[in-house]
């Protein structure tokens, strides 16, 4: 049984739902942030919430289990000819959230775009987490308890510009409203190459500053503290 043969039928599911719209984010509390230190964002370890199990796969699918039935869907091709739906990739999936991380991948124009997607193995309902730009947001990392999911884009053609956004986890018993837009930030000072959480409220980012400077590039990192309101 195909899980799904095209985007344009993903989108069409009852049980999927778009979250993550700029316009929506920037009616809510803006992020603020606070300078730190590298040595207090060393104290803290990376994130390993996000799990790599091993799919049963052919050549050109692979299964998720959702709702306790299976599902196969097709593997992303970057070789495919023509414009349309390309497949699906899979980064893995969050134990504490029973979630699969997805990504549905299309090309129009010879341009290609992608959103990345959240499954929930429990319930089969579908989050499609609006892309910020062509490509898809970063894969989201989840709070010390998986209270909020942090993730950010980063402008691909600009230098220094960034999204951060936190989706906040509701309650499993109303699934279409499990993943809400709860806070963001955009800035055109600094890109995230890292972040941390240090508990379900606070995290540290390591930002990578790009700048001219005698006609040629330099990079550097500062680090920034954040507390959800």
């Amino acid at each position: 049984m195909l899980f799904l043969t095209s985007f344009a039928a993903f989108s069409q599911q009852k049980n999927e739902v778009s979250i993550g719209y700029v316009d929506t984010y920037e009616k809510l509390p803006k992020i603020s942030f606070q300078k730190t230190t590298a040595a207090e964002y060393e104290r803290y370890e990376q994130d390993k919430t996000l799990a790599k199990p091993k799919l049963k796969e052919t050549k050109s699918q692979f299964q998720i289990i959702a709702k306790g039935k299976p599902y196969w869907l097709k593997k992303y091709d970057s070789q495919a000819g023509s414009d349309g739906f390309r497949g699906f990739e899979f980064f893995g999936y969050f134990p504490k959230l029973k979630m699969y991380v997805l990504t549905s991948n299309a090309t129009s124009e010879h341009i290609g775009f992608s959103d990345l997607i959240l499954v929930d193995s429990l319930s089969n309902y579908r989050y499609a987490i609006v892309s910020i730009g062509d490509a898809a947001v970063e894969t989201p990392v989840p709070s010390v308890n998986s209270k909020y999911l942090l993730y950010f884009y980063n402008e691909l053609y600009k230098a220094n510009n960034c999204t951060i956004a936190i989706l906040k986890v509701n309650d499993r018993k109303a699934p279409s409203k499990l993943l809400t837009e709860y806070q963001y930030f955009k800035t055109d000072k600094w890109n995230v190459d890292q972040i941390k959480w240090i508990d379900d409220h606070s995290f540290l980012v390591k930002a990578l500053v790009s700048k001219m400077e005698n006609s040629q590039r330099s990079k550097h990192f500062e680090y920034y503290k954040a507390q959800l309101n």
